[in-house]
């Protein structure tokens, strides 16, 4: 239950960069939300999925609460189950079944009363609230100032108890050092310390440094380039040798309104990417996923190799190549575009940007392509200077 409401909380935090709008749908009387800045107070007679850039939900939640985004805020009650993950995390309501949160810094606040178990993983964790059953906290910094009826174990490396910290149950301690343990948290007998090795996670295979695989080595990298390299020529050759006419058309209008076609190439990924979450949504269109997912995967890599190339030609072109050379010579322009584009991302930060508005750019022309093929009156007048190229080739 927890990895498909997950699953499906990752489909949704993918479309966030298209949702200028929050998107809400119902299923099975469940709750999907998804968006940028979300402040949602509506009640949830059953579950709510909910994910965002920030995302605050304030009304009160029948079942189970799925959450999920870069600042999650939880302050409303829940009938049910929380489980909440992202950079980071705070419950301030009541909580009908568990917690399990997750992320760099989680906080179980004040407001906070857990009916069942608490489970938190961060970085930075804080427990303030009330906790009915038992609580394990993992972190590197762990501070206690909150109230846990049952069993309480802490792993990590830095743990401070305050002044309102209660454990009525076994308490049991994993850190690389001595704790302080005020009194009033639980007597000597129900405390139970346990040494933990600075980096003693490592104990374990699957997270070992040792069992990471060796870094690639130069040759394996340059192999790497050349078969992506080939791969790439042959995808974008292949729509330069069978639809010519086409690519110099979309490329030609790309050029003509560079502006305009990054912005129609991110509605146009936007879109795409839409379609992941809806379709997780329905059985019905369950089977529709691995082609929503496809679909992305080809829009990108055409959107690169064409954006690439529509730049690259619009360099040759001011350089007296011609409007359309042979295909040759096109294969050439096209092959040092891919070149140049990688070399971008070695760049920090700003080679990135310029990757994802090459792609943007590349999916705005294969828009306005398509589109002028299905709505002849859809793109530039009859009179714009692109067009009169295009007809004297």
């Amino acid at each position: 239950m927890i990895l498909r409401a997950f699953l499906l909380l990752t489909f949704c935090a993918a479309a966030l960069p298209a949702a200028a709008e929050p998107y809400e749908t119902r299923v099975g009387g469940d709750r999907l939300v998804a968006g940028g800045r979300l402040d949602d107070a509506s009640p949830s007679t059953r579950d709510l999925l909910v994910s965002g850039a920030q995302v605050v939900t304030r009304g009160d939640v029948g079942d189970d609460l799925f959450a999920a985004g870069f600042s999650v805020d939880v302050e409303g009650a829940s009938g049910g189950d929380v489980t909440a993950a992202g950079a980071r995390v705070r419950i301030d309501g009541e909580v009908g079944g568990d917690a399990m949160l997750s992320g760099f810094i989680v906080t179980l606040d004040r407001g906070a009363e857990v009916a069942g178990n608490a489970r938190l993983f961060a970085g930075t964790a804080t427990l303030r609230g009330t906790v009915s059953g038992a609580a394990i906290v993992s972190a590197s910094e762990i501070r206690i100032d909150g109230v846990v009826a049952g069993d309480l174990r802490l792993v990590g490396d830095e743990i401070t108890f305050g002044p309102d910290a209660s454990v009525a149950g076994q308490l049991t301690i994993s850190a690389p050092r001595e704790v302080a343990i005020p009194a009033h948290v639980a007597p000597a007998a129900r405390i139970t310390y346990e040494y933990l090795e600075p980096g003693g996670w490592r104990e374990f295979d699957e997270l070992a440094w040792e069992g990471m695989p060796e870094a690639p080595s130069a040759a394996a990298i340059g192999i790497g380039f050349f078969v992506t390299l080939a791969f790439l020529l042959v995808v974008g050759g292949t729509f330069l040798a069978l639809a010519p006419n086409g690519v110099a058309t979309m490329r030609r209008m790309a050029l003509n309104r560079p502006g305009i076609t990054v912005l129609v190439g991110g509605l146009g990924f936007s879109t795409l990417i839409g379609l992941v979450p809806v379709s997780a949504l329905s059985i019905v269109a369950l089977p529709l996923l691995p082609m929503a997912l496809l679909a992305v995967i080809l829009a990108w890599i055409l959107g690169y190799l064409l954006g690439a190339y529509v730049l690259a030609m619009g360099i040759a072109r001011a350089l007296g190549l011609g409007d359309m050379p042979s295909l040759w010579v096109r294969l050439g322009v096209l092959a040092a575009a891919i070149a140049v584009a990688a070399l971008l991302n070695f760049v920090p930060l700003l080679g990135w940007v310029l990757n994802v508005a090459l792609v943007f750019f590349g999916l705005g022309a294969i828009t306005e392509g398509l589109l002028r093929w299905a709505m002849p009156g859809v793109g530039p007048a009859e009179n714009d200077e692109m067009l009169r190229s295009e007809a004297d080739t």
